[in-house]
């Protein structure tokens, strides 16, 4: 997991490899590359990152759940305790909002880091293929 203060290679919005002016891969660092982190977190299955096996979210577990209480809060959960594991983020200010729409899942998730007023908020579709960062 990248922390606050870490640095890696930017990505774009289809999560490929992005080139500067003069040929290198530029560099996305503290907010930017934390942000950036938890988006992939968030579109990755469980086990996908092979050096940290609860590292992923695996949204796609829920594509072909019915709208129900339950689903609704195993998900509300799942992202509660994956954002939770960073200890940047203050875990009393994490917030859902779900809604199934014909054969999609959208989930808006806020939250603000420890000692910091600043709301991020991430919006995500699932539907039957794929999970979307909006």
């Amino acid at each position: 997991m990248a922390g606050l203060y870490d640095t890696d290679i930017k990505l774009d919005e289809d999560w490929q490899l992005t080139a500067a002016a003069n040929g290198d891969a530029p560099l996305s660092s503290d907010t930017d590359c934390f942000i950036q982190d938890i988006r992939l977190e968030a579109l990755s299955q469980e086990g996908e990152l092979f050096y940290d096996e609860t590292w992923g979210w695996s949204l796609l577990d829920f594509i072909q759940a019915d709208d129900d209480e339950l689903v609704r809060l195993e998900i509300e959960q799942r992202i509660r305790t994956k954002l939770s594991r960073r200890e940047e983020i203050d875990s009393e200010t994490i917030q859902t909002k779900l809604s199934f729409e014909d054969d999609k899942i959208s989930v808006k998730v806020a939250f603000k880091f420890t000692n910091d007023s600043k709301q991020y908020i991430l919006d995500i579709v699932l539907d039957r293929v794929e999970v979307v960062m909006v």
